[in-house]
């Protein structure tokens, strides 16, 4: 008898719209778990909390630039139901990938910074929003970083990486988000 095996990724995305308390602190079981809205991230690889750290850095980076002061977001629609989520984060990812839409180039009006890693998705659609989720993953990176066992780097060491590479390498697709934006409020 054949059996067939199939392998699936899971994928998850949680969208944020605007201010929102996060908690990072170490659970019952002793391992470092980020509360968000909608979820609970347990960290079981110090590497999966660094490149979130990391991911958020380079999120902070393009604030300014996706979310201006003066520009207002919009409102986000609300959703219909929302999904309450237990995350475990227990492999050593290579990268975060993050995504930048300016208001302008979005067809609601809305625009949006999110940070995959893995099949988790975090999107925010708001300045407010992007803000809690770098202190929030700041805060879980510090409790593991600050352990001094592990061997990671400082989250400020990690924050100036992340900047020094924008500055050396340049953003495309920001810099075509933030055109598109400029262009967009100058209609």
């Amino acid at each position: 008898m054949d059996t067939e095996t199939v392998d699936a990724v899971s994928r998850l995305t949680i969208h944020l719209g605007g201010e929102h308390e996060t908690d990072a602190q170490i659970g019952i079981t002793l391992i470092p778990l980020l509360k968000i809205p909608t979820a609970v991230i347990e960290f079981r690889h110090p590497t999966a909390v660094r490149v979130w750290w990391e991911g958020w850095c380079e999120a902070a980076a393009m604030l300014d630039r996706i979310f201006p002061q003066q520009v207002d977001a919009g409102k986000a629609r609300a959703p219909e139901f929302s999904i309450n989520s237990f995350v475990i984060l227990e492999d050593a990812p290579r990268r975060a990938k993050v995504r930048a839409r300016s208001a302008a180039a979005s067809p609601d009006g809305i625009g949006a910074l999110s940070v995959t890693v893995g099949g988790l998705t975090i999107a925010c659609a708001s300045r407010a929003a992007v803000e809690c989720q770098v202190r929030g993953w700041r805060e879980a990176y510090e409790m593991l970083a600050l352990d001094g066992g592990l061997g990671l780097p400082s989250p400020d060491e990690v924050a100036e990486r992340v900047r020094a590479d924008h500055i050396r390498y340049g953003v495309y697709e920001l810099l075509m988000a933030a055109e598109k934006q400029q262009a967009g409020r100058t209609r």
